[in-house]
């Protein structure tokens, strides 16, 4: 067997992959409200983590000003249409500025919205080896602390560069949500599971994101922005509290042939699962759900998975996944940066500007549904069309359509924001980057894990990671290339890119299958063990971490 292709039906009945163990406390036995239960934890977390990251990517007017030496709250009272003319010089972000202000950096002032893009893209290779080493559970927790902790030294900086500092290390917080989460997600869930459980990590965004966007503007021009930092960081708090009683540790060995779906253990006529042996096994405690450590220490496993990261930095399907993820990152930090200028030389007070979020709970609500149990119907059903031989490749068919919007959507905006088109135009804009930006990223990381199950780590690390590292560095100068170069010229720019790009979808869905061959090799096939004992024996001689 190819690594990554899996039989998922046999005589037309869903197969569980990877293989579950008879063990009561493998995480794939864990019980559905329990499991369920941990998803959405681990959804409120993720969720207040990255809105911090969009909220404060709005508010660069307000920074703008502050740091400028101004009063924020003349973004009340300013004639910002009158300002432009009705041009786009409405977009430049010095027009702002009353005459005689002392501009403060532009490009440091971007960076509290990018600089946790850049620590996120660095955490992740430390916090994933780290989760091998000593769990996924303390490393979560410590990375949600980092977030709350964060933002609240951000609400008491007393300066631009303490203010940068704060944000580095919520974007360490926030970096446990690009590579640990998903992670912890495929340790949990079945692969004909995995798009729906993707999606709602991701979609959950929407709800927060836009309470907080319609907020954080009025709140910052009307009284101060750090109330921000002081609202998310407590939410986080509690969020933090839930990750402690309701996430479990997940890490868990499981061999090549178990990640490939083999059937290890003997099954009955009917079975799927093998039967929970509670006579070799001991039955789950309080202590394995809310307990640290309880499976050992593997440095020398988190030594081979960094090892690994660097071995699979270079393989076209990473390459292509890091590349289709940088450049949707880098048009969305550009959209959220960008469109409250774009608004203000519209006539908006700054105070509404935070209704401009309303397209992310409509395209979360999208993403939900076309990234989760779409993507999963579209993918099982190529599968059934194959004799039931599951490619990852088949998930590259859920990335087209955002695709296709993402490069419509850049497109709109750019029109939009450059001729000042009615601002509903702009709106519809933004709604076709974000849900491309938001499918993208829940499809490309099931795709990504399924076609190396062994190096779900690392493969994680690199796609989570370097498109992180590149978006912050072209993000940062969203704001300073739309003033120099226009509205129009800098989102069509993105949109050709995303056209390149889109072109290494059908050569991997056609070419996947030999590159995955000569990149990872084959899995060979096991017999099932009658013994429990010796079944047991084989599997701790054999198994290997899932990253």
């Amino acid at each position: 067997m190819i690594a990554g292709t899996t039989e998922l039906y046999e005589n037309g009945q869903i197969r569980l992959i990877p293989m579950p163990t008879p063990d009561p406390k493998d995480p794939l036995n864990m019980p559905k409200w329990r499991k369920w239960l941990a998803i959405g934890v681990i959804c409120f977390f993720g969720s207040l983590a990255l809105s911090a990251e969009i909220v404060i990517g709005a508010l660069i007017p307000v920074f703008l000003l502050e740091y400028s030496g101004v009063d924020p709250r003349i973004l009340n009272t300013a004639d910002f249409q009158k300002i432009s003319g009705g041009s786009a010089v409405g977009v430049n972000p010095f027009a702002i500025l009353p005459q005689g202000a002392i501009p403060a950096d532009i490009t440091k002032i971007t960076m509290l919205a990018t600089i946790p893009q850049l620590t996120n893209g660095i955490a992740s290779y430390l916090l994933v080896p780290l989760s091998i080493a000593i769990g996924r559970r303390p490393i979560l927790l410590f990375a949600g602390a980092c977030a709350w902790a964060g933002g609240f030294w951000a609400a008491m900086s007393t300066s631009l560069d303490e203010h940068i500092a704060a944000r580095a290390i919520q974007g360490l917080g926030a970096g446990a949500v690009e590579a640990l989460i998903p992670l912890i997600i495929q340790d949990m869930v079945f692969i004909h599971q995995r798009n729906k459980a993707m999606s709602t990590i991701v979609s959950s965004q929407g709800i927060i994101i836009t309470g907080l966007g319609i907020a954080s503007p009025y709140i910052a021009s009307n009284f101060t922005w750090r109330w921000l930092y002081y609202i998310t960081s407590g939410f986080g708090l509690l969020a933090w509290l839930g990750l402690i009683l309701f996430v479990p540790e997940t890490r868990w060995k499981r061999s090549a042939a178990e990640l490939s779906g083999q059937k290890i253990f003997p099954l009955q006529p009917g079975q799927i699962r093998p039967e929970l042996d509670y006579q070799v096994h001991s039955a789950p405690t309080i202590w394995t759900y809310v307990g640290f450590f309880h499976g050992g220490f593997y440095w020398k496993e988190a030594g081979w998975s960094m090892l690994n990261t660097l071995r699979t930095t270079f393989f076209p399907a990473v390459i292509w996944a890091t590349l289709a993820n940088g450049i949707f990152i880098i048009v969305n930090s550009a959209a959220q940066q960008l469109g409250s200028f774009a608004l203000l030389a519209q006539g908006w007070e700054f105070q509404y500007t935070g209704l401009s979020v309303i397209p992310f709970i409509a395209a979360t609500a999208l993403v939900y549904v076309f990234g989760g149990p779409v993507a999963d119907r579209v993918a099982n059903a190529a599968t059934r069309h194959n004799n039931g031989s599951r490619e990852p490749e088949y998930h590259l068919l859920n990335v087209v359509m955002p695709f296709a919007s993402g490069i419509a959507g850049c497109f709109i905006f750019g029109y939009a924001g450059q001729n000042n088109v009615h601002w509903a135009v702009l709106l519809f804009g933004s709604f076709l980057v974000i849900f491309a930006f938001l499918t993208t990223l829940s499809v490309v990381n099931v795709f990504i894990v399924e076609s190396y199950p062994m190096w779900a780590g690392p493969v994680l690390v690199n796609v989570s990671s370097l498109r992180i590292i590149i978006a912050f560095f072209l993000s940062s100068e969203a704001t300073a290339w739309v003033a120099e170069k226009g509205f129009l010229n800098t989102f069509a720019l993105y949109a050709e890119v995303m056209i390149v790009v889109s072109l290494g979808i059908p050569f991997l869905y056609f070419l996947g299958k030999r590159i995955r061959l000569w990149t990872a090799g084959s899995v060979n096939r096991v017999t099932p063990i009658k013994s429990t004992v010796a079944s047991l024996h084989q599997h701790d001689k054999a198994a290997s971490f899932v990253s």
